[in-house]
């Protein structure tokens, strides 16, 4: 390793935590040189497992080290704002996993933090680093589509779909919402991203088909199938969800959300509507758009042309998936703290400001749902 790559810690050894780690080795910016979790024996063997070279519980510790440059906050979101806070604090840049924050206000306070330290903060919005993405957001931007006038579609998994799956993110939120704060703020970011326009109001209807759940009484982790003895306790937290949107421009939109949908893994799909053209993208197949008129459709694929600049992408035809969004989105941030780039809202990656938007469309379709009635954001 040269020695002037950035240092990182990963807090958190869940799910994700080890795909930050694999994704900052590969952007080619940093290292990780510890990995932080609440177990100090799950810790050292999930570093272990990873070839990094230190693991601890001892969270301050790490943050007192004046050889970390970057921390990624990869742990369960109710503890989001805290550490990034102290990291922020100890002069750290950060990366935090989405949700930003259980509420608007905590989130706008990472924002004002990080601004007044002057250091680079990232969110973990993954979806932003695939190469077609950018394809469609270009397309958009470039006039292909014409005005938008449809912005819609749908976030489905089926991970949580049966009475025996049972996970952390099932206990009562903070925020008031589960499924729309795990998996909808990526699909409110990416529409965004993609289109250039800002969700203004929401009507909500949030679903819990499943208001009672066998909960294990050992400790699972994310997409782990039920393992030995469980207790029956009730469910406060939405399963689904349909959301009616208005967008700034005078567009319309439509979502569906939901973790209990049999045989949808992770199926992300975005379509826009213009006055031209529609433009369409699906996370379960990456590497194209969809771009059609009323006489004519292409598909776009992704092409040499079509990645991030200087990162060794594979060859089109060769498919990049989720992990390699993952790195070219961190890639974007670990390039601007290795080149001395002052922080700003213009930056290339997600900021903690992109972050708090999620937060706030969440918010909205959270009191959406429970008054029944349009909600500005």
């Amino acid at each position: 390793m040269s020695a002037d790559r950035l240092k990182a810690a990963v807090i958190g050894t869940g799910f994700v935590g080890p795909f930050h780690v694999d994704a900052v080795r590969r952007g080619g910016y940093g290292e990780v040189v510890v990995v932080v979790g609440s177990d100090p024996e799950r810790t050292r063997r999930r570093a272990d497992a990873l070839g990094v070279a230190h693991a601890t519980a001892d969270l301050a510790a790490v943050l007192e080290d004046p050889q970390i440059d970057v921390v990624h906050v990869c742990t369960p979101d109710s503890t989001h704002v805290d550490i990034a806070r102290r990291a922020l604090k100890a002069g750290k840049h950060v990366v935090v996993e989405k949700p930003l924050a259980s509420t608007g206000a905590d989130a706008r306070s990472l924002v004002q933090l990080a601004r007044d330290c002057g250091l680079h903060a990232a969110v973990a919005f993954t979806y932003r680093g695939y190469p077609m993405v950018r394809r469609a957001r270009q397309a958009i931007a470039d006039g292909e589509a014409g005005s938008v006038r449809l912005i819609h579609g749908a976030y489905l998994q089926d991970w949580l779909a049966n009475e025996t799956d049972y996970n952390w993110r099932l206990e009562a939120p903070p925020g008031g919402s589960r499924a729309v704060a795990d998996i909808g703020s990526h699909w409110f970011d990416t529409a965004e991203y993609v289109t250039g326009t800002r969700i203004t109001s929401v009507f909500a209807d949030f679903a819990t088909f499943l208001e009672h759940r066998q909960r294990p009484t050992a400790r699972t982790a994310a997409f782990e199938g039920p393992t030995g003895q469980s207790e029956s306790v009730a469910i406060q937290s939405e399963d689904a969800a349909t959301i009616l949107l208005r967008f700034d421009g005078n567009a319309r939109g439509a979502l569906v959300i939901s973790q209990v949908s049999p045989g949808r893994k992770n199926a992300l799909t975005l379509e826009i509507a213009g006055s031209r053209a529609s433009v369409a993208w699906a996370q379960e197949e990456p590497e194209r758009v969809w771009l059609a008129t009323r006489d004519e459709e292409r598909t776009l694929v992704r092409a040499a042309s079509v990645q991030t600049a200087g990162v060794p992408s594979l060859p089109a035809g060769h498919p990049e998936g989720w992990a390699e969004a993952l790195r070219d989105m961190l890639r974007d941030f670990y390039a601007a703290v290795a080149g001395g780039k002052p922080p700003g809202e213009d930056s290339a990656y997600p900021s903690l400001a992109a972050g708090a938007r999620a937060v706030g469309i969440v918010e909205a379709v959270v009191q959406s749902a429970r008054t029944e009635a349009w909600v500005s954001v």
